[in-house]
């Protein structure tokens, strides 16, 4: 495949790491929750139960995956502008992510049934 794919595939992955940390960031420091974060669209805001013991159980969980996104994101696109240095790091890199996505995803569903 293109390298541009990638490139596109990485800046998005950082991005999104990005985005969540600043979602975190937000949380944590309002004490409230955004429409736009990380929700099923059917998940009304509004109805959450407990909003502070919400942001308790998915706060920390919320700020590892997004670090954890971002980091793996700038190793895939280092990997990808320097030249493939060491395949093993970037494809480590790539599990790492799809572990944390599950993992997170599986966190933010215990949450959402718990605190809706």
């Amino acid at each position: 495949m293109d390298t541009s794919f990638y490139l596109m595939i990485d800046i998005f992955v950082t991005g999104c790491g990005i985005y969540v940390v600043a979602q975190y960031l937000f949380m944590a420091r309002t004490h409230e929750l955004r429409k736009n974060m990380l929700l099923p669209k059917e998940i009304p805001v509004e109805r959450c139960k407990d909003v502070e013991g919400y942001i308790q159980a998915i706060g920390k969980k919320q700020l590892v995956f997004g670090l954890a996104a971002t980091i793996c994101g700038i190793i895939s696109l280092l990997q990808d502008l320097l030249g493939s240095v060491n395949i093993y790091i970037s494809m480590t890199a790539m599990v790492v992510f799809i572990v944390l996505c599950i993992w997170y995803g599986r966190a933010s569903k215990q949450a959402i049934e718990k605190f809706w």
